[in-house]
C-alpha cells in the first residue's frame, strides 16, 4: 500500500490523477479480512492527502456489501472501479450490483463468452449483450450510509 501511494504522490505531482490498485485475491482463504484490513490501510492513506491530491481506486469487488463505501465518498477519490478479479461475468455483476457507487473496470469478465470462431454478428452480439449487462451492474447510487 505504502509503495502505491508513494508512486501515486508522483504522478499526483504531474498534474495527474493517480490510480491506486490495491487487489485481493478471490481465492484469499479470509478475503472478508483481508478487505478490511486493507480498506483500513486506505482510509488511513486517503486521509493524509492534502485536498487537491485525487486518486482513483481500483479494487476486486469485496466480500462485504458497499465495503468501500468510505471510499466512494472519500473527497480525494475521483471513482473507486472495481476489477472482475476472475469471478465469471454473471457473479461480477451480482457483486457490483451490491456495491453503490462502484462502477466496473471488467476484462477478464468482458471478454467472457467471445471466441474468434464465432462469425461477426455472433461475437457482436455477445460483446453487446456483455457490456449492456456490466453497464446496467454499475448503474448503481453511492450508498446512503458509510460503511
Amino acid at each position: 500500500m505504502n509503495q502505491q501511494f508513494e508512486a501515486a504522490q508522483q504522478i499526483i505531482t504531474a498534474g495527474l490523477v493517480a490510480i491506486i490498485e490495491p487487489e485481493v485475491d478471490i481465492r484469499c482463504p479470509e478475503k472478508a479480512k483481508a478487505e478490511e484490513l486493507l480498506k483500513a490501510a486506505i482510509l488511513e492513506k486517503l486521509n493524509k492527502l492534502p485536498a487537491a491530491q485525487l486518486v482513483m481506486l481500483k479494487i476486486t469487488l469485496p466480500e462485504r456489501d458497499d465495503l468501500y463505501a468510505n471510499c466512494v465518498s472519500h473527497p480525494n477519490v475521483v471513482r473507486v472501479v472495481a476489477l472482475s478479479g476472475g469471478y465469471t461475468r454473471e457473479e461480477a455483476n451480482k457483486r457490483l450490483r451490491r456495491n453503490h457507487g462502484i462502477v466496473a473496470s471488467f476484462s477478464r469478465a468482458l471478454v467472457e463468452g467471445l471466441s474468434a470462431q464465432q462469425s461477426d454478428a455472433e461475437f457482436n452480439a455477445m460483446l453487446d449483450a456483455s457490456i449492456q449487462s456490466i453497464f446496467e451492474a454499475s448503474n448503481t447510487k453511492q450508498a446512503m450510509t458509510a460503511a
